[in-house]
């Protein structure tokens, strides 16, 4: 067994201070005064439950160019789900009524916008709820809702494809390249993490790879959206189960070049693309947004607010199942499998994913041309990291 990597090791070993590659540099983004003095009296808290740490992703910064997000912003009492869960159903039923509104008008493009923000809008409000809360199935369903209505009023730029997996259909997002007949691209498949939802997301991220010349496909990988909340399909530790499915599907596809296939996994994603790695050879190249090596370390015990939201998607009954079941979900004797090129973000002050995972999967990937990539994790959304991503597959997969 290797040996584990405690913070004085990691900070020698220039963690949170070194890049393999490109020179990007830059400080983690910066947190408004007012979360910052919130978190000093809560987080870590010794001698509390879970080590007092509360939700800090329910929290939304005022600086945005959106104003129903900036009135939230307002409004929203930080860490409290409650109030996180009422003020984005809020805001998103006030969309609804507009694109309501907008349709009966005949505004189908301004109706279509609507639905979209709506949908959105539902996503966050869904996002934290848990498996025991009443409005979670119902608020999930207005995100399903929203999204389809959204979908049917202009050609969307994707394609929505069931793939068979375990005798039931993973639902996807496939965006093609709109190329000549006879031609294939390279394609690169999204992996999410805990909190992971298909529908309502980010509409910027499939564009930088179709941009690029590379198909994209985003899932709802089991663990994640519909399938844990509807189907109760739950995530296993060998996802290499889930890529095969998913991979098994891309090469059926004339428009696909079986041979330029990518894996992008982010955040529980971060341990789950480069475990795919180890046993699908198809996978031609891995990035990580948030690289991690062993769940139990770098996350369940890394972030106890997570614990619970863990345990539902993996299945488990109970917490203790739930921290037992997690030490099925390592790298532990496999990393030195992956062979494909290996891109590992991480960020310095990652406070829900462990950083000296990221470090370790890049110690023990040996057989592997890796990288690392600083500022790239929970908390973090600088632009030129997503699209230096993008331009590392394009380079990997050959893209045009």
């Amino acid at each position: 067994m290797s040996p584990k990597i405690g913070r004085r090791e990691a900070i020698k070993a220039g963690l949170g201070t070194f890049f393999i590659g490109r020179g990007l540099t830059g400080e983690a983004g910066a947190q408004i005064p007012q979360q910052e003095d919130m978190e000093k009296e809560l987080y870590p808290a010794p001698g509390l439950p879970g080590g007092g740490q509360l939700e800090i992703r329910m929290f939304q910064p005022a600086e945005h160019p959106d104003p129903d997000v900036r009135a939230v912003a307002l409004r929203v009492k930080p860490y409290n789900l409650e109030s996180w869960h009422a003020e984005w159903k809020q805001v998103a039923g006030k969309n609804e009524e507009l694109a309501v509104q907008f349709e009966s008008e005949g505004r189908k493009v301004t109706a279509h916008e609507s639905y979209r923000r709506a949908a959105d809008f539902y996503r966050r409000a869904v996002l934290y709820l848990p498996q025991t809360d009443a409005r979670m199935l119902p608020t999930y369903n207005k995100l399903e809702e929203m999204f389809d209505k959204a979908w049917k009023l202009v050609r969307p730029p994707f394609e929505r494809v069931g793939i068979p997996y375990q005798g039931q259909t993973l639902q996807a997002l496939y965006y093609p390249i709109r190329s000549a007949a006879g031609q294939s691209s390279p394609v690169v498949y999204n992996l999410a993490g805990a909190d992971g939802i298909l529908l309502g997301g980010d509409p910027g991220i499939a564009p930088q790879y179709t941009s690029r010349g590379i198909a994209y496909i985003d899932l709802d990988a089991p663990g994640h959206g519909g399938s844990l909340r509807l189907q109760k399909l739950y995530a296993p530790p060998d996802s290499e189960r889930v890529a095969k499915a998913v991979i098994d599907y891309l090469v059926a596809r004339p428009d696909v070049d079986s041979n330029r296939i990518g894996l992008h996994g982010s955040s529980m994603g971060g341990y789950s693309a480069p475990r795919c790695a180890t046993a699908e050879k198809r996978i031609k190249a891995v990035a990580v947004w948030s690289g991690a090596f062993s769940l139990r370390e770098d996350l369940f015990d890394y972030y106890p607010p997570i614990q619970d939201r863990l345990r539902w998607l993996m299945g488990a009954t109970d917490l203790a199942d739930a921290r037992r079941r997690t030490g099925e979900f390592t790298l532990e004797g496999r990393a030195g499998q992956i062979e494909c090129p290996l891109l590992i973000g991480y960020n310095k002050d990652d406070r829900i994913m462990d950083p000296r995972g990221a470090l370790r999967l890049h110690r023990e990937a040996v057989n592997s041309r890796r990288e690392m990539l600083e500022g790239v994790g929970h908390g973090e959304r600088r632009f030129e990291l997503r699209t230096y991503i993008a331009d590392w597959f394009a380079k990997q997969l050959e893209a045009a």
